[in-house]
């Protein structure tokens, strides 16, 4: 047996499998930087919202979101096998809660265990699709930028990100495309959403309860089927159309609520209110 050829191969079969596995947790990266971005834009709009708007309005404004916000918890743990003991998907209380939802899992389940994560994640994922979904239908001007078919090298990533963003955003600042209605509504459907996007602090604890095992499960999937083909290579061929797409409507999103949230802090919003007084915020969350 030739042991310094099967060292080799040995050595180019870890090397490969790390280069995909660092592929695909890049992208990953990507997302939870984006994620991180869209919880501190939402969380300094929904105070900001709280403090203009006073409590009685913002409970009725907070129902839509409230109600994706708790959906994606409760897909998740169906999804992920988890029991759901209550759910509220619209419950005000006054100590600050909009809605629940409480779940129990197996400790000793590697798959209910990594489903924490998303099981914590899941208002960002069902909210940000919503409003995916109302591009969809309401914005296709904004939709037809998008090239999801498109096939992006490692190099090429960064500035197809930068150009379809810039080109949502000149769109998105036309004349004509402020004359419509459809345009409106999308507007406050998104700032009605995507202000509740945001996790709470049991949200978080539920997140990283499970994300340790994200990359676990991708070098270990990588080890295992590298030999038959580059999980890695196949993520850029046939799908980094999609996740640069993705990725830039969730910038897109980000941006749009920024630019509100900047917006109610100009002067003019800045009169006190008799519920500002109050210290209590709420939180769609459990």
């Amino acid at each position: 047996m030739d042991w310094e050829k099967l060292g080799s191969l040995t050595v180019n079969f870890l090397v490969e499998a790390a280069i995909s596995s660092g592929i695909i947790l890049g992208f990953f990266c990507c997302f939870l930087i984006a994620a991180l971005l869209l919880q501190l834009v939402t969380l300094s709009l929904r105070r900001r919202w709280y403090e203009v708007l006073g409590e009685r309005s913002w409970i009725m404004l907070a129902a839509p979101g409230t109600v994706i916000h708790e959906t994606g918890h409760a897909f998740f743990c169906l999804l992920f096998r988890h029991r759901i003991l209550e759910m509220k998907l619209f419950a005000p209380t006054p100590e600050g809660t909009m809605g629940m939802v409480s779940h129990s899992w197996d400790p000793k389940s590697f798959y209910q265990r990594a489903g924490n994560f998303f099981i914590g994640t899941g208002p960002i994922i069902t909210g940000v699709s919503a409003i995916v979904l109302l591009t969809y239908f309401l914005m296709p001007e904004i939709w037809e930028q998008l090239d999801s078919h498109e096939f992006y090298t490692l190099s090429d990533l960064g500035a197809a990100f930068a150009a379809l963003i810039c080109r949502m955003i000149r769109t998105f600042c036309s004349a004509e495309i402020w004359s419509k209605w459809q345009t409106w509504l999308w507007l406050i459907s998104t700032l009605l959403i995507g202000s509740h996007v945001t996790l709470s602090r049991e949200d978080l604890k539920n997140a990283v309860s499970g994300i340790w095992l994200i990359p676990v499960s991708v070098l270990l999937f990588n080890f295992a089927v590298i030999w038959y083909r580059n999980p890695g290579e196949l993520l850029l061929e046939h799908g980094s159309g999609h996740l640069v797409c993705t990725l830039s409507i969730l910038f897109f999103i980000i941006l749009i609520l920024g630019t509100f949230d900047l917006l109610l802090h100009l002067p003019v919003f800045q009169r006190g209110t008799p519920e500002k007084k109050s210290a209590r915020r709420r939180n769609a969350g459990r």
